[in-house]
């Protein structure tokens, strides 16, 4: 879940601390996920808190998920962009591979099981590592991760707003993908998404 929190001194009334709360953090109250707020008062003093709802996807719509991520890269790849300083042309679009998608539907119920958010599993093993083990023949493979965000679009985003990720994103290299998320509301970040990048041999 994601939340932000306002404090402001010296404001009474309705009226004066709406106009604080926009004057002094516009920016916080204007983002659209935050749709939930409370608010105490303690003399002159004012929190507020402002959250966005913990509302996952459903294990029910795993594959219009991962058929949404696909569609998103897809997208994203039919156009040249840069990714931080590296420039990158078209590439061709990816296909989903269900082994792919194995790997990242192993990793990501590891991570949300676990409370834990790296590229390293628990038993020490990597992507490469991963994609051997699951009979993957792989010449190049790649994954992205990303942690908390409750929908596919906001996850690829943010991978298109990561230099790295988003050059595994855009890479021409790959041919085909597969995308999961697993669910855990007492881990750390709730959400756990991975991406698993392959081309093989």
């Amino acid at each position: 879940m994601r939340a932000a929190q306002i404090t402001l001194q010296g404001y009474s009334g309705a009226a004066a601390l709406a106009q604080g709360v926009v004057g002094h953090s516009c920016s916080t109250v204007t983002q659209g996920e935050l749709a939930e707020a409370g608010f105490h008062q303690h003399g002159t003093q004012t929190w507020i808190v402002l959250a966005a709802p913990f509302s996952p996807p459903g294990a029910a719509q795993a594959g219009d998920v991962q058929a949404r991520v696909l569609a998103l890269v897809n997208e994203a790849r039919a156009r040249p962009r840069r990714c931080g300083t590296q420039a990158f042309a078209a590439a061709r679009p990816l296909r989903l591979n269900t082994t792919l998608h194995g790997i990242a539907t192993d990793h990501a119920a590891d991570m949300a099981r676990y409370s834990y958010f790296s590229h390293t599993g628990r038993n020490g093993s990597s992507v490469d590592g991963r994609a051997s083990r699951a009979g993957y023949p792989w010449r190049a493979i790649g994954e992205n991760i990303a942690a908390g965000q409750m929908q596919a679009d906001a996850a690829v985003q943010g991978w298109l707003n990561s230099p790295g990720h988003c050059a595994n994103l855009m890479s021409p290299t790959y041919t085909e993908m597969g995308t999961a998320f697993a669910v855990n509301n007492q881990s750390s970040a709730g959400i756990y998404w991975v991406q698993v990048f392959g081309a093989a041999r």
